[in-house]
């Protein structure tokens, strides 16, 4: 036996789905990020400014 049993390959669909999986995985990282970035960027900001700043921890 030179090959591995059928089981083991993915078909074209299998692969795109883990394709749109990553994508999609990918993007909500991204957007989490900002949206950490921009939360952070305004407690700095206000900061900046003299206001107090109060963490959530």
């Amino acid at each position: 036996m030179n090959q591995y049993p059928q089981g083991y390959y993915y078909t074209q669909v299998e692969y795109q789905a883990a394709q749109w999986q990553g994508v999609l995985g990918t993007l909500m990282g991204v957007a989490v990020l900002i949206a950490m970035a921009a939360w952070a960027f305004s407690l700095v900001k206000r900061a900046i400014k003299g206001e107090e700043v109060k963490y959530p921890l």
